[in-house]
């Protein structure tokens, strides 16, 4: 294995989901669509990412981010089972 290749797995092991996109304005003009506040919940699973934005508990945005999106997706350490990241 590569030195580079190691240090970038090495790196990924503190996270709990690494993803690779080719083109990233997409997720970029979903995220902006939804954004209206500094602070967001998402949710991670196998299938995808779900990102909620919510302010005053009046209004609330969601957007789903398939995983068949990404690249590479290493969600090993969810084993599936989703996990809150804030």
């Amino acid at each position: 294995m590569p030195l580079l290749t190691q240090q970038i797995q090495d790196e990924h092991d503190q996270y709990s989901l690494v993803a690779s996109l080719d083109n990233v304005r997409n997720l970029s003009t979903i995220l902006k669509a939804i954004h209206f506040r500094k602070c967001a919940v998402c949710f991670a699973t196998k299938n995808g990412i779900k990102v909620t934005m919510e302010n005053a508990k009046c209004v609330q945005a969601n957007a789903f981010i398939q995983g068949a999106v990404t690249h590479t997706c290493n969600p090993s350490t969810l084993g599936g089972q989703g996990g809150w990241i804030t």
